[in-house]
């Protein structure tokens, strides 16, 4: 298959997130970082899990609704205007895994010439695009990077101060 090495990414993105968060405290988890606007670990987390849980959506609708439009959230407001100190992020973990699994077997089997072809429609900050499943799959690859570098930014500020 043609995109076995991209979803092989995507499957391995659920212990690359485990292996990063495993031993972090409570205290870890809800560090607040210095930097203007910024989010704890926690709130990374639970935000790539919600994002997760849309891309699910997302990647059954090209498949079954091909040119449908999506539902796309505000990042900032979800993290604002929810309340995540009493969320469980093991439970977010956990989920980020099965979602993930699920995702892997349903694009496992999907024929090649549908990675390209079907879409949905995204409109995200004033910019309208069209995502195919090959599309999708580098996004939620790239997100989790993305988030991890900035895990690893918040660990690297709390080792910073613990040292001084």
């Amino acid at each position: 298959m043609k995109y076995k090495k991209m979803l092989d990414e995507y499957i391995a993105g659920v212990d690359r997130l485990n292996r990063k968060v495993k031993n972090l405290s409570d205290a870890m988890m809800n560090y607040q970082p210095e930097w203007k606007e910024s989010w704890t670990i926690k709130e990374h987390i639970i935000h790539l899990v919600d994002s997760e849980t849309n891309g699910f959506i997302r990647c059954k609708s090209i498949i079954a609704q091909p040119n449908s439009e999506c539902y796309v959230m505000d990042e900032d407001n979800w993290t604002k205007n929810l309340s995540r100190k009493n969320e469980d992020v093991n439970k977010y973990i956990q989920l980020f895994g099965i979602i993930r699994n699920i995702v892997y077997d349903l694009l496992i089997d999907e024929p090649e010439e549908n990675w390209n072809k079907n879409f949905f429609i995204r409109d995200y900050r004033g910019e309208r695009k069209n995502i195919t499943l090959k599309k999708c799959i580098e996004l939620y690859n790239d997100h989790l990077d993305f988030h991890i570098d900035y895990i690893d930014r918040i660990i690297e500020e709390m080792d910073t101060e613990k040292k001084r």
